[in-house]
């Protein structure tokens, strides 16, 4: 067996974002009365002007393994796309940033992924998209050495490509890797049910807050705490701490949210609540790091952002608190710009932030489980 090296592969997408901005006034928008849901409204037969359409490299395994590469990991990708211009496009920008390309697949027959980002009001994007060959990673996985790596990080796999989760979970673990998870998961029962059949096997597991009441929405009831935890003193408490998350008919306590996540396997598990912050449990306590301010120009990509931070800081060796504060920080880079790669963090970036600021200051530390786990996966 090859010996396991600090080489991390991101399992995903590719694609080609086409972004297009459009002002408030030029579109309608209608929200909910629960005040949580909202709809942009496109006029049938209206030609809306735009106040920009740009094209980008995109895909959240592109997102995060170019993220790890800017944070200096080695890092290889496993992804499809077709042997086209847009394919060319994307191989070309993995090459630029320093990804490894050994498993970047392409064929003259397939199709490269294609998005369509619509940026409006909130600028958290509607999103129409094309997986291409994004759905056949399953068929790649008999091509790939998984004990060249340390880690391997699962990001969103297409409603096709799903079930090869449990799969690519068995190759990882096999080979003695360590396995993150960005699910993108839906309120869909089969994708939860292949998530939980390799729970036990996910060392780190990020889900932002409406990915996790989808998840408890099917499972809450089957769930139960392994992992207590007792809120620490604290003067000013977290939204999600005041509030709780609801879950079909119950409001349930943060606590009880992380605990029961956990119970299903993950050693580490982080919920990003957009705008108010992110909380991160590391199996030893639950912390929370309020989002910077700033002025969004585009939301897409903050999760790859923010997800793939938090694996790269803990395979550093930096301890929880930083890991959470790069992440915040590294998310909030990105929004400032329209696509999901220009505000990625280099290492340089990263060591001035921490030489800079206090993560200390930032950082809570909102409860401790009451036997801690010292057997912590990174």
């Amino acid at each position: 067996m090859t010996e396991i090296t600090d080489r991390v592969l991101v399992i995903g997408s590719v694609t080609i974002d086409n972004i297009v901005s459009v002002a408030q006034e030029a579109i309608e928008r209608i929200s909910l009365h629960n005040g949580e849901t909202s709809f942009l409204l496109l006029e049938q037969g209206r030609k809306v002007e735009a106040e920009s359409i740009s094209s980008h490299v995109g895909g959240g395994a592109a997102n995060v393994a170019v993220s790890m590469a800017r944070q200096g990991l080695a890092v290889d990708v496993l992804a499809l796309a077709g042997d086209d211009l847009n394919g060319r496009k994307i191989y070309q920008r993995l090459i630029d940033e320093g990804v490894g390309v050994d498993y970047f697949f392409t064929q003259p027959d397939w199709q490269s992924g294609n998005s369509i980002l619509i940026y409006s009001h909130d600028k958290n994007a509607a999103l129409f998209t094309k997986r291409g060959e994004n759905s056949g990673i399953e068929g790649q996985l008999p091509h790939i050495d998984f004990s060249r790596y340390r880690l391997v990080y699962v990001g969103c796999l297409s409603s096709l490509s799903r079930h090869a989760l449990p799969r690519i979970v068995e190759l990882a673990k096999s080979a003695g890797c360590l396995v993150a998870l960005n699910p993108c998961m839906g309120r869909d029962e089969e994708s939860i049910e292949q998530f939980l059949s390799v729970a036990e096997d996910i060392d780190y597991l990020s889900l932002n807050k409406q990915e996790t009441i989808d998840l408890l929405s099917l499972t809450h009831r089957r769930l139960y705490t392994k992992l207590p935890l007792l809120a620490t003193d604290i003067e000013i408490k977290p939204p999600l701490m005041r509030s709780g998350l609801h879950v079909n008919d119950y409001w349930l306590p943060l606590n009880d949210v992380m605990s029961m996540i956990c119970s299903t396997g993950p050693r580490f598990f982080s919920l990003t609540d957009g705008g108010d912050g992110a909380y991160l449990f590391d199996s030893k306590q639950l912390l929370y790091c309020p989002a910077a301010l700033i002025e969004p120009k585009g939301t897409a990509g903050a999760g790859d952002a923010f997800a793939s931070t938090i694996v790269a800081q803990l395979l550093e060796g930096n301890d929880s608190a930083k890991a959470l504060w790069v992440a915040t920080k590294n998310a909030a880079s990105v929004v400032a710009h329209i696509d999901t790669q220009t505000g990625l963090l280099t290492l340089r970036d990263i060591e001035q932030l921490l030489a800079t600021e206090n993560t200390g200051q930032t950082v809570i530390r909102i409860g401790k489980t009451v036997v801690p786990d010292e057997n912590r996966a990174f």
